[in-house]
């Protein structure tokens, strides 16, 4: 497996577990490290993308909690939770595209 993998999905799995803490538990330096891990796999996911050329929707997904991280970082009330409930999105859809087959390996 690449390093640009392991790296993304790490900081994804790590993610969940300190968005959990931020929101649940009100755990202050989880929002930081939430951010950062969210920075980091926004990267990875640009990288990986680029590198594969593949730029499919469970990329752009991975990238979209950042809003949220900026939003949050900006003042804005609930932008780490929807940055949380962004990343909740991308791997529910992580989920399913492991159980559901492409379209093109139906026929």
């Amino acid at each position: 497996m690449r390093w640009d993998v392991i790296i993304h999905s790490s900081a994804g799995i790590l993610s969940l577990i300190l968005g959990g803490l931020m929101i649940w538990s009100s755990v202050t330096w989880a929002v930081h490290a939430f951010s950062a891990l969210m920075i980091l796999a926004f990267v990875s996911a640009i990288i990986i993308s680029w590198q594969t050329n593949s730029w499919v929707r469970g990329h752009y997904l991975a990238m979209l909690p950042v809003i949220g991280v900026g939003l949050g970082y900006l003042g804005v009330n609930g932008g780490f939770e929807l940055a949380f409930i962004l990343l909740c999105v991308a791997f529910g859809h992580l989920i399913y595209r492991g159980f559901v087959p492409p379209p093109s390996a139906s026929n």
